[in-house]
C-alpha cells in the first residue's frame, strides 16, 4: 500500500499546476540556471561572444514564444500590454539604427559587434516575452520567483567563498571542450583596499552586484510571507545576499541593496522591520569583528567620493559622451558599435544615447517605467498577501536594477542585462496574472 505524499509536496504540486511538458516555467527555469550557474565569461568558441549558453537559450526562447502565440487558443488577457509595446518600440529603434549604420558604412571592427548587439537584444526580448506570456498561473509565477531567489542566494554564497578563499572556484569550467573563457582568473581577481572583490559567476563585480541587488527584494518577500513548515529556510538567501553585499567592497551593490530595501519597507510589518534592523546590525557587528577594516573601507567608499578614481572617471565622461552623441543624435551609431577602444563609459544610459540616440534612451526608459507600473498595478489588484509582496519586490528589483545601470555599462554584461529583462517580463506577466484574481488550485490561469 502506497503512502500518501507529504503535505508540503502536495502543496507544491498544486501551486505549480499539472505538468505539461516543456512550458514557459521550464523555459524560464533553464534560462535562470544557465544565467547563474554558467559563468558569463564562458562562450562556445565557434560562435565567439554570441555563443554564451544563456544567450543562445534566450534566442530559442523567443522562437518558443512565437510558436506559443501561434498555438494559443485562449484570447490574450484584457488590459494594456505596456511592457510588450515598450519592448517592440525599443526593438524598432534598434533595428532602424542598425539599418542606418549599415547604409552609411561601418569600420570593419564594428560590423561584428553591431550584429552581435542586435542578436543580444533579440535574445533579451525573447526572455522578456516568455516572462509576460509563458506563465499561465499565479502559482507558476511564485515558483519561478522562488527559484530566482534561491539562485541569487547561491550566487551570493559563491561570492562569500571567493572572498574567504581568494580563489575564483570556477577553474573546472576551463576544461569544458569547445569553449572559450573571457572571465577573470584566480590570479586576476579584482581587489579594493586589500580586500577581494567577489564576482560569483559574473565577469565583473558590478555585474555580480546587480544580480544580488535585484534578487534581494524577491528573496525578502518570499521569506516574509513564508508558509512552509521550514520557518528559517527561506531566510537563508536573504542572509547570504546581505552578507555577500557587505563583503562586496562595492558602493554600487550597497546602493542597489539599500534602494530595494527602502522600497520594500513600507509593505512590511513593524515586527519584520525590527527583525531586519536587529539582524542587519548583528551582521554588521559580526563582519566588523571577523573582517577587520571592512566597515571602515565601506564607510570610506561613501565619504571619499571626491577623491575616488571611479567617481572621477564617471563625472569626466559627460563631455566626451556629448561629443559622440552630437554626431548621431536621433537613433545613434548602432547598438554595440561603440567599442572599448573609443572610450569606456561607466554609465549604460550615456552609452545608449551614443548607440541608439535620444529615441533609444526614451524607449528604454519607457520600457523600465512600463515594467514598474505593471508590477505596481499587480500589487493593487492582488488578493493574496504573498502576491502583493512579490509584486512590490518586482518594483523594488526593477528600480534597483535600472538605477545600477547608471553605474556601469550593464548591457555589455550578459548576466546583468539578462536579469533585468527577465524581471521586466515577470512584471508584465504579473500584471495580467494577478489582475485575474486568486489562483484556482490545479487550474491554469489561461483557462479560467
Amino acid at each position: 500500500m502506497s503512502r500518501p505524499a507529504p503535505a508540503a509536496t502536495r502543496a507544491a504540486a498544486t501551486e505549480r499546476g499539472p505538468r505539461r511538458g516543456i512550458d514557459g516555467l521550464t523555459v524560464l527555469t533553464v534560462y535562470v540556471v544557465l544565467l547563474f550557474a554558467v559563468p558569463s565569461g564562458l562562450t562556445i568558441t565557434a560562435l565567439g561572444s554570441a555563443g554564451r549558453p544563456a544567450t543562445l537559450w534566450a534566442l530559442g526562447a523567443g522562437l518558443w514564444w512565437c510558436w506559443h502565440q501561434l498555438q494559443r487558443q485562449s484570447p490574450l488577457p484584457p488590459g494594456p500590454r505596456r511592457v510588450s509595446a515598450a519592448l517592440f518600440a525599443l526593438l524598432a529603434v534598434a533595428g532602424f539604427s542598425y539599418a542606418c549604420a549599415m547604409l552609411r558604412g561601418l569600420p570593419t571592427d564594428e560590423v561584428s559587434p553591431a550584429d552581435n548587439g542586435l542578436l543580444r537584444l533579440l535574445a533579451w526580448a525573447g526572455i522578456l516575452l516568455v516572462g509576460i506570456d509563458g506563465l499561465p498561473s499565479v502559482g507558476e509565477l511564485r515558483v519561478l520567483l522562488r527559484r530566482l531567489a534561491w539562485a541569487g542566494g547561491a550566487m551570493a554564497t559563491l561570492g562569500i567563498l571567493q572572498f574567504l578563499t581568494g580563489n575564483l572556484l570556477l577553474e573546472f569550467w576551463h576544461l569544458v571542450p569547445f569553449t572559450m573563457w573571457e572571465g577573470p582568473t584566480s590570479d586576476a581577481l579584482d581587489q579594493r583596499a586589500g580586500f577581494i572583490r567577489a564576482s560569483g559567476t559574473a565577469i565583473h563585480p558590478l555585474e555580480y552586484g546587480v544580480v544580488l541587488a535585484m534578487a534581494f527584494p524577491i528573496a525578502l518577500a518570499l521569506a516574509v510571507e513564508n508558509r512552509s513548515a521550514h520557518r528559517l529556510l527561506p531566510w537563508l538567501p536573504v542572509a547570504m545576499i546581505t552578507v555577500a553585499s557587505l563583503l562586496s567592497v562595492s558602493r554600487s551593490t550597497l546602493i542597489g541593496l539599500a534602494v530595494g530595501l527602502i522600497i520594500m519597507l513600507p509593505t512590511l510589518s513593524r515586527n519584520v522591520r525590527m527583525l531586519i534592523v536587529t539582524v542587519g546590525g548583528a551582521l554588521t557587528v559580526a563582519i566588523a569583528v571577523l573582517v577587520p577594516g571592512m566597515i571602515g573601507t565601506i564607510r570610506g567608499l561613501f565619504t571619499g567620493l571626491g577623491s575616488d578614481p571611479s567617481t572621477a572617471s564617471r563625472t569626466t565622461s559627460y563631455d566626451i559622451a556629448i561629443d559622440y552623441m552630437s554626431r548621431f543624435p536621433v537613433v545613434g551609431k548602432g547598438f554595440g558599435t561603440f567599442i572599448a577602444k573609443y572610450h569606456i563609459f561607466d554609465n549604460q544610459y550615456l552609452l545608449l544615447a551614443i548607440e541608439l540616440g535620444i529615441l533609444g534612451v526614451i524607449a528604454f526608459l519607457i520600457l523600465v517605467v512600463a515594467g514598474i507600473v505593471s508590477a505596481a498595478q499587480a500589487r493593487r489588484t492582488a488578493t493574496d498577501s504573498l502576491d502583493r509582496q512579490l509584486a512590490q519586490a518586482l518594483v523594488a528589483a526593477l528600480v534597483a536594477g535600472s538605477l545600477l545601470m547608471a553605474f556601469f555599462d550593464g548591457f555589455a554584461f550578459s548576466m546583468s542585462a539578462g536579469m533585468l529583462f527577465l524581471v521586466l517580463g515577470l512584471a508584465g506577466g504579473a500584471r495580467h496574472l494577478l489582475a485575474a484574481g486568486p489562483p484556482v488550485p490545479g487550474q491554469p490561469m489561461a483557462t479560467r
